[in-house]
C-alpha cells in the first residue's frame, strides 16, 4: 500500500509550522498495531475537516530519545490535548472493576493504560519546559469504533470518548489566546520529532 500525504497549511507559514498527516507505513518507522494506526488516520481526517486551522494539531510525534508515538496532539485555548485513538469494531469497551485498565470483549488490555500514562508524563514534561510551562495537558482516548457504555467511562483516570465527545471537548473555550496557542504549537512542533 502506497503512502499518501495530506498537508494543511496556514495562511502565515512563519507563525504555524506545516502540519502533515501520514497515511500508511513509512519506511523505518516501527509498525503500530492496526487498531491504533488506522484509527489515527481516520480521526486525523475528521479533526482536520472539523477544525481546519482553528485548532492546531501535531500527528505521529515522539519525544526525542523515546520510542512511543504520540498519535494526536491538539493545542487549543484550553491547553494541550493528548488523544489516543482506538478502533475495536463491534467490541464492547469497558473498564475493569477497579478502573485501572481496559476490558475489551471481556479481555484485559493492560498495556493501553500503561502506554497512556507514559505518553502523558512525557508530554507534560515537554510542555513544562516550553514557553507556557503551566499550560494544562488533557488526556483522552477516542474510540473511532467500539461499543462504549452509555455512562461516562474512565480508565486509570483518563476519559474514554467517542468522536463526537472528542470534537466537543476540543471546541470548548479556555483562557489561552491565539498567540499563546500558536507559541505552544510552534514549540512542540520544533521539539517533538516525527515518528
Amino acid at each position: 500500500m502506497g503512502m499518501s500525504r495530506r498537508t494543511v497549511r496556514s495562511v502565515d507559514p512563519l507563525s504555524r509550522p506545516r502540519l502533515t498527516v501520514v497515511r500508511g507505513d513509512a519506511a523505518g518507522v516501527p509498525e503500530q498495531s492496526p487498531e491504533r494506526a488506522d484509527a489515527t488516520d481516520v480521526l486525523a481526517s475528521i479533526l482536520i475537516d472539523a477544525f481546519g486551522d482553528r485548532v492546531l494539531f501535531l500527528f505521529h510525534r515522539r519525544i526525542p530519545g523515546q520510542t512511543g508515538d504520540l498519535p494526536v496532539i491538539a493545542v487549543t485555548s484550553t491547553g494541550v490535548h493528548l488523544i489516543e485513538p482506538r478502533c475495536y469494531p463491534g467490541k464492547k469497551v469497558r473498564a475493569c472493576r477497579d478502573g485501572s485498565t481496559f476490558e475489551i470483549d471481556g479481555v484485559r488490555h493492560t498495556r493501553l493504560a500503561e502506554q497512556m500514562a507514559e505518553h502523558a508524563e512525557a508530554l507534560q514534561a515537554a510542555v513544562s519546559t516550553g514557553p507556557l510551562p503551566d499550560t494544562p495537558v488533557h488526556t483522552s482516548y477516542c474510540f473511532v469504533e467500539g461499543e462504549l457504555p452509555m455512562r461516562p467511562l474512565e480508565v486509570d483516570g483518563v476519559r474514554v470518548l467517542s468522536i463526537r465527545s472528542t470534537l466537543r471537548r476540543l471546541r470548548a473555550g479556555g483562557p489561552l489566546d491565539e498567540r499563546q496557542v500558536e507559541a505552544l504549537h510552534r514549540d512542540l512542533a520544533r521539539r517533538l520529532v516525527r515518528s
